[in-house]
């Protein structure tokens, strides 16, 4: 009885696959593992394009074919991807009139995605007959390196006929005239040669933070980068190959040393095979939050390797750009809670985590054997700043932070910033919580950089609960939380007190570790305006300022009395922080670039995917046009 009912899928499948009016022009399927990309470039031709059906719209449809079993694991997963669709006219930073963006997020295991690929002005090339669009996969995974995920992508001239492919073995679609796709895999699109390769080489290493890598997460700055770079006048172009080490996936947990030698080996290696073909003989460096750290070892670790490397008189490269996104170059001790910071300790993030929480902790063989090295020997962080790695950074002809003011509890702007900033000028940022909503930035006809010495008319709190809340408080509670900021403000040469004692400060809003965990799961994805107009973006940058050494403020933890030592526990995670900030900044200048982005912003600021990340899209944009693009032949940026 129940075969009268019953009807093969499979069958149905094969007879509209062989039907006239529906016609399969795509049918792949592929596993893609942690760190991987797939990028279809979708061509469409239509003088020549035949596809039994006058057509002005084609169907795109992608299943994530693992068992849907696999739905709720995310220790080990999460088993699912993120696809994209982009027409041949978008643009991020032009006014797009056309149809709504289509992309999902997180495509779970046997879900399926359909998008509809128009032949209209949107994806037309120029003034041809051709259309054209790009489609990213990238996989989500972010712990099992080894498992791939894998998938159906389908192309057709119906709905059905994508539907009734994913129904059969999959088997490539026949070819037909007008055509074409062209299929980038994650090593294709990182290994592409320079733009002009008869002229000198600008070698740019992107290195990725925790349970991150670099294939799928740093593919907006790659994207961006070589776009921007490439789109410069020959005889002012930079000629960069972009380039980054994808053997430290899954590995983020084995401590900073560990990755710094592995991507320090990588950057010697990959000189020696481009000077095979190329003359390469600039090298900048972007890291983005551990990347930061990792980058700034490497480059010890290469010096201990070819000391020349980055000695232009003796064969070497000569270092343009250090450039570090929510880097934390403090540690994250003191900015995350106690329970936080009790589980770094006994190896949440293994060593990673120890040298994060500035501790330095040795094996038992160790002490035996060398008692007072082991002792003596400092934190990671604190090490790296002494001797030479100093001179390295130096030599460098721009050291550029970029920094989260807001929204980042995972690498606070204390941290990030290197601790020195003009605290009395970013008071307005204290009203950008309250603004929000109501007042919308023009970021397009606005200039939001601060001069070297700006300072910004403050005005009043619009909160009058605050303010009375502020008048009932004791006035030395307030000044005395207030300390802080004061020690940490920078000083301007000449002027004896900047701090005014009795002003009613306003301190930035400080981000919570927690909620900025929280945010990574629910934090509300940018509207289609927000991808379609530039107007309506209200992410900007409020600070771009050079800082120089003779702006530090006098030490303040140097030197300090016992009692204080005593009574204060953390005085020694303070001391050192101070001292690694110090160390950084006493004999070089660095531009700090302050951003207001909207959650989660640890990942916005690196986009770590195109559409679900927009919201640091001008942070990128900044990057890319102030270093690579026009912008970077600005001189007073450009300063030793």
């Amino acid at each position: 009885m129940f075969s009268r009912y019953w009807k093969d899928p499979s069958r149905e499948s094969n007879i509209l696959l062989e039907s006239g009016n529906h016609v399969l022009l795509l049918n792949d399927q592929r596993g893609i593992s942690q760190g991987e990309v797939f990028r279809y470039i979708i061509k469409v031709d239509k003088a020549h394009f035949n596809a039994k059906a006058k057509t002005e719209e084609l169907v795109l449809r992608i299943k994530n074919v693992e068992s849907p079993l696999l739905r709720p694991i995310y220790l080990t997963g999460p088993y699912s991807i993120y696809v994209e669709i982009r027409p041949h006219n978008y643009d991020e930073n032009t006014a797009f009139q056309g149809d709504d963006l289509q992309f999902i997020s997180d495509l779970k295991p046997d879900e399926a995605f359909s998008a509809a690929l128009r032949l209209n002005r949107d994806s037309q090339v120029g003034e041809s007959t051709v259309h054209s669009w790009t489609v990213d996969v990238l996989s989500q995974m972010t712990v099992m390196v080894d498992h791939p995920i894998w998938f159906r992508l389908s192309v057709g001239n119906t709905r059905s006929i994508v539907k009734a492919a994913m129904k059969i073995p999959a088997k490539p679609a026949e070819p037909v005239a007008g055509f074409t796709v062209e299929l980038q895999d994650t090593m294709e699109l990182w290994n592409q040669p320079p733009l002009f390769p008869e002229r000198t080489v600008h070698l740019v290493i992107i290195t990725h933070g925790i349970f991150s890598n670099i294939g799928c997460d740093m593919l907006y700055l790659r994207d961006r980068l070589k776009k921007c770079a490439d789109a410069v006048e020959e005889d002012r172009n930079q000629n960069v190959v972009i380039r980054g080490y994808h053997g430290n996936i899954g590995k983020s947990h084995k401590g900073i040393e560990y990755l710094a030698m592995r991507v320090a080996d990588y950057v010697l290696q990959t000189i020696g095979q481009l000077r095979n073909e190329y003359v390469v003989d600039r090298i900048s460096f972007i890291g983005h939050s551990l990347g930061g750290l990792v980058q700034t070892v490497a480059l010890q670790y290469m010096l201990q390797r070819d000391p020349g490397i980055l000695e232009p008189r003796c064969g070497g490269l000569r270092p343009v750009n250090f450039i570090a996104l929510a880097s934390p170059f403090l540690g994250v001790i003191g900015d995350f809670p106690l329970y936080a910071t009790v589980a770094l300790n006994i190896g949440a993030l293994g060593r990673t985590g120890k040298d994060l929480n500035l501790k330095n902790d040795f094996e038992i063989s160790e002490l035996l054997r060398h008692p007072k090295q082991a002792c003596k020997r400092r934190p990671i962080l604190e090490s790296i700043v002494s001797g030479s790695m100093r001179s390295v950074l130096q030599a460098f002809a721009s050291r550029t932070l970029y920094a989260n003011a807001l929204h980042d509890g995972i690498v606070p702007l204390r941290t990030s910033a290197l601790l020195y900033l003009d605290w009395y000028s970013l008071q307005e940022v204290n009203l950008i919580g309250a603004q929000e909503g109501a007042e919308t930035f023009d970021l397009g006809a606005e200039d939001h950089t601060l001069t070297r010495y700006d300072t910004v008319e403050i005005p009043p709190d619009i909160s009058e609960r605050k303010n009375t809340f502020r008048w009932l408080l004791p006035r030395a509670l307030i000044k005395r939380r207030h300390k802080w900021y004061r020690r940490s403000q920078t000083v301007k040469p000449g002027v004896e007190q900047l701090w005014d004692q009795e002003s009613n400060y306003h301190p930035l809003t400080k981000a919570s570790a927690l909620s900025s965990a929280a945010n990574i799961l629910v934090a509300p994805l940018p509207t289609q305006e927000y991808y379609k107009d530039p107007q309506s973006r209200t992410d900007y940058i409020f600070h771009d300022k050079c800082y120089r050494p003779e702006e530090l403020p006098p030490a303040y933890y140097h030197n300090r009395e016992l009692i204080k030592k005593i009574m204060y526990p953390n005085d020694k995670v303070h001391r050192t922080q101070e001292k690694i900030a110090r160390g950084w900044q006493e004999s070089m200048c660095w531009r700090k670039v302050l951003v207001n982005i909207q959650p989660e912003s640890h990942n916005n600021i690196i986009v770590r995917r195109r559409f679900v990340n927009a919201f640091g899209w001008v942070v990128i944009e900044h990057l890319v046009n102030e270093h690579f693009g026009r912008q970077a032949f600005r001189s007073d940026w450009n300063e030793k």
